[in-house]
């Protein structure tokens, strides 16, 4: 599974908020719009995969058309500058995204929770998190593993900048360097956090649930959201409130007929029918009737962003936290 994840990129716009979030071209909402949606192997992107395949989107007036991102930062660039309307990403990129002044997108959604395939796994002989010191932790940087890292070493009075030595690797070397006696741990997600799971001679020593947001606001150190162009959703409430429907219609389709979902995005994602399900009964879908409770003002979804953005501002991943309540659209849905 070809997964990238999206991480702390506060230069990676440079080039595209200089062309600002231009008005989007595109059919009249009373004709049949043609939008696009940026996606990946990743999962919140499922949901527009299988609404695509299975006729969620076209069934309400919208034809949504696949583009594959191979980076977060490219996605967002695109949807800055207009040239996709919709796409999925990692609310860190989001708050960096905020962080820097950009005001080209928003957050449309929260789409998923996947808190048990992500966390810290050691070698043989190092039981528990206070047992890294002197050690070396694989870590890919600027994602939400790192931030995970930082969190999960503080939590246990370790000093990740003297006690550990993190090293950056990308996610999918993480098992061959944990394997191969390159680092004595690391922090990483599916699905090489699913292979050294599965290991024995390999010990879990905290998922994402022992997260300090997770256990206050059921928020973990990257949840994912829907995101979308500022500008195409302010002149374009129809076919917003089209996707948005349209996907949390696929969610639910996902969460309650699993084989045959997996069937359909084994072409996206190359996995075997039995990897997928397996990966699809690691994620908790987020239906349609929760986005107002979790996104409004007083949301725990909004909430536990904001006290992701005070988090990252507080490990010098971003330099201010944003306001995140002022990036978040809300009543798109009835």
């Amino acid at each position: 599974m070809n997964v990238t994840r999206r991480g702390v990129i506060a230069s990676m716009l440079v080039s595209a908020l200089t062309f600002g979030a231009p008005s989007v071209t595109i059919a009249a909402e009373p004709e049949v719009p043609v939008v696009s949606y940026g996606g990946s192997t990743w999962l919140s992107h499922y949901p527009v995969w299988v609404g695509i395949k299975q006729g969620f989107f076209t069934a309400r007036g919208l034809n949504v058309e696949w583009q594959n991102f191979s980076t977060g930062s490219s996605r967002i660039s695109s949807l800055l500058v207009g040239e996709i309307q919709f796409g999925g990403a990692g609310s860190i990129s989001a708050i960096a995204l905020m962080a820097s002044g950009a005001t080209g997108v928003s957050i449309v959604g929260a789409p998923d929770s996947y808190a048990t395939v992500e966390g810290i796994i050691a070698n043989e002989g190092i039981g528990s998190i206070e047992q890294l010191k002197g050690k070396k932790l694989g870590v890919p940087f600027a994602t939400s593993s790192h931030v995970l890292a930082l969190d999960l070493l503080s939590q246990h009075g370790l000093n990740p900048e003297t006690d550990v030595t993190l090293i950056n690797l990308p996610a999918s070397d993480t098992p061959s360097a944990l394997l191969g006696g390159q680092v004595d741990a690391v922090t990483t997600w599916t699905p090489a956090f699913n292979t050294l799971k599965a290991n024995p001679q390999l010990r879990v020593l905290a998922d994402a649930r022992e997260f300090s947001l997770y256990k206050s606001f059921k928020v973990g150190p990257g949840p994912d959201v829907l995101v979308a162009n500022t500008a195409f959703v302010e002149t374009n409430p129809i076919a917003t409130r089209a996707f948005l429907e349209g996907y949390f219609e696929a969610s639910s389709f996902i969460a309650k007929n699993p084989e045959q979902a997996a069937e359909i995005l084994t072409e996206l994602t190359k996995l075997s029918a039995v990897e997928q399900i397996a990966v699809l009964k690691d994620i908790e879908w987020h239906d349609q009737k929760r986005q107002a409770e979790m996104l409004g003002a007083d949301g725990s979804f909004t909430k536990g962003l904001q006290s992701l953005a005070d988090i990252l501002v507080s490990h010098k991943q971003i330099n201010e936290a944003p306001v995140v309540a002022d990036h978040i659209k809300t009543g798109l849905l009835p």
